[in-house]
């Protein structure tokens, strides 16, 4: 109760603030080991280093039993004949997954809340937790590439590069979806991308999608929830005033080796985000369903967040 109190009162008081754009996803996209996790999980938040060796040996996907079960995408956003009158619809969307510790969690909710949303997935993570990816479609969730290393080494070297590696994610993925995963986020966001690469992944057939909402919960200082939701509700009142269709940034996160981390440190930072995503989609799920909003999946249709 004091919980909701809080994220009420706090709606009303950010009702006009300004949008801060932070929070896309630059993550580790391989298990490390502990001694390793606090290092590599900076790279979450902003720095594109080289990630360390995957120690986490994981049972690799048994691709050729896969079901091939495509998401219910559901029609398109009926357009009215002014902004005013078109339906309200919201994307919700979670990055870098999926693993083990916090994704089955975030289905859990949204089956609770009776609600989709899209995973932006990661090709190495995919690879070890199939079980996880066969329930998002099966429960009628979409998905997105996310590319498959999530290295910024890697597909930032060159346009082609970025588009092998969205390539090589669609090899793990066409054995659930049947067909190529061509509506992408770019790791870091979209603006990391220059005109070389839109138009090699234009060539490509690629459709890129952003965000103008975000719960910011990569913060490198670690959030609450009550902040995360503050956030979400800030963004809101612009992305309304703006009359844009709100497409939401949220994490469920790249496999870790462990949830264990020592106080203070850049993995404890980092799990406790990912906690406190947990603990606020509740409250952001109910925010969207007080104003009006279908919750839909991100697929081609999707307008652009800008």
């Amino acid at each position: 109760m004091k919980f909701k109190k809080t994220l009420a009162a706090a709606s009303g008081l950010l009702a006009l603030a300004l949008i801060t754009f932070t929070g896309g996803c630059a993550g580790p996209s391989k298990s490390l080991t502990p001694s390793e996790q606090a290092s590599a999980v900076t790279q979450t938040y902003g720095t594109p280093e080289k990630p360390a060796d995957q120690t986490v040996k994981a049972e690799p996907a048994d691709n050729k039993q896969a079901p091939v079960i495509k998401p219910q995408l559901g029609p398109a956003p009926a357009q009215g004949k002014t902004p005013e009158d078109r339906e309200k619809v919201v994307y919700l969307t979670f990055d870098d997954g999926p693993n083990s510790f916090f994704t089955g969690r975030v289905l859990d909710i949204l089956a609770e809340k009776g609600v989709k949303a899209t995973f932006m997935v990661v090709g190495n993570n995919v690879e070890k937790n199939p079980d996880l990816v066969k329930r998002m479609l099966a429960e009628g969730h979409g998905l997105a590439n996310h590319t498959y290393s999530h290295d910024y080494n890697i597909v930032y070297r060159s346009p082609g590069a970025f588009t092998d590696d969205l390539d090589k994610n669609n090899k793990v993925l066409i054995p659930y979806t049947a067909e190529p995963v061509m509506v992408f986020r770019a790791p870091g966001g979209p603006q990391k991308l220059d005109q070389s690469y839109k138009e090699r992944l234009r060539a490509r057939g690629y459709i890129s999608v952003g965000w103008n909402i975000t719960s910011a919960d990569s913060d490198p200082h670690g959030v609450t929830p009550e902040q995360e939701y503050n956030n979400i509700v800030r963004d809101l009142e612009r992305v309304e005033r703006l009359k844009k269709s709100p497409i939401v940034l949220m994490h469920d996160g790249t496999q870790l080796a462990s949830i264990e981390a020592r106080p203070g440190t850049p993995q404890a930072a980092y799990i406790q985000n990912r906690e406190s995503t947990i603990k606020a989609l509740p409250a952001v799920i109910d925010l969207f369903k007080s104003r009006g909003y279908r919750f839909a999946v991100v697929d081609e249709h999707t307008p652009p967040a800008w």
